[in-house]
């Protein structure tokens, strides 16, 4: 009885052996990390100091997000750079795979620098020099700033400093020898420099104006604008020669497009301006025209 005993437990150790020896091992669930995403190809969108640095920013930033959001395999990265001779220098490098610039930038860099123009902000008639007053200053004409302290943007400023000084000399005021003359940073600085009386006159141009009474409008109850120049070719954009083709047609049409949809042409009111549209280099012939008479004017600079 004893043995059949040990028999039976033993044949029953043995059964829940094999058992166990035959169930399968516990599950256990193998984490991986998601899929990384495909890094878009970057390409850096310059835009000139039309006003200030934290302006144009603000301004420009949402319509590089708008242009982003419709772009395939590409992103757009915005420069502003902090001056207007610190944008030509780095475009002179070439930098930028585009850039939104002043005329004579523009057609220097298609000259010279690599890069093809493709397109331009509208409103040529927008494109000129004007200046500054204080209402209260008794300035009539051009030549009551004769013996005055006016103000200058930066010297490579196309509408605010060079048309306005071709300005000057052909009505009659030198401003090499008539008027004390001080060149600060930035558009917004020339008009600032009237606001706080240190200038009788500041040189600018009308987007300048414009943005510095959106965002100054008590400032501005005090200034007016007065002595328009005469208008030229307004601001150009440009892509560097080793850009795809393809991305820069998509650029300009998504640019050229933004007055064609809502949120477009609210972003076009913030520059302001009311549409980008095509250009090319036969276009800015007018600037090198311009520009060979400043020279002769001004041999110096």
């Amino acid at each position: 009885m004893k043995s059949r005993l040990i028999v039976i437990l033993a044949a029953t150790l043995l059964l829940a052996s094999c058992e166990k020896a035959a169930a399968p091992p516990a599950y256990t669930p193998t984490l991986s990390s998601a899929p990384a995403r495909a890094k878009l190809a970057e390409y850096t969108f310059a835009v000139t100091p039309m006003s200030n640095f934290r302006d144009v920013y603000d301004v420009f930033q949402p319509i590089m997000d708008y242009m982003n959001a419709r772009l395939p395999g590409a992103r757009l990265v915005l420069e502003v750079p902090r001056g207007l001779d610190e944008h030509d220098h780095q475009l002179a490098a070439r930098r930028f795979a585009f850039a939104l610039s002043n005329p004579w930038h523009t057609w220097r860099a298609a000259q010279t620098g690599g890069y093809t123009i493709f397109g331009k902000f509208s409103d040529n008639e927008n494109f000129r020099g004007i200046w500054i007053v204080r209402k209260d200053s008794g300035i009539k004409s051009l030549t009551d700033l004769k013996g005055k302290k006016i103000c200058f943007p930066p010297k490579s400023a196309l509408a605010a400093t060079m048309m306005t000084r071709m300005q000057l000399r052909e009505n009659g005021v030198d401003p090499l020898r008539d008027v004390s003359v001080t060149y600060v940073g930035s558009q917004h600085a020339s008009i600032m420099e009237v606001y706080t009386k240190g200038a009788v006159a500041g040189a600018t141009w009308p987007l300048a104006w414009i943005n510095f009474q959106r965002l100054n409008p008590e400032e501005s109850k005090e200034l007016e604008a007065r002595f328009p120049t005469t208008s030229l070719i307004n601001q150009g954009l440009v892509a560097r020669n080793d850009v795809p083709p393809e991305l820069v047609r998509h650029v300009a049409e998504l640019l050229q497009g933004m007055d064609q949809t809502p949120e477009g042409r609210a972003l076009l009111k913030a520059v302001p301006v009311r549409r980008f549209e095509p250009a090319g280099t036969a276009d800015y012939e007018v600037v090198h025209t311009f520009m060979e008479k400043y020279k002769k004017a001004f041999p110096a600079d």
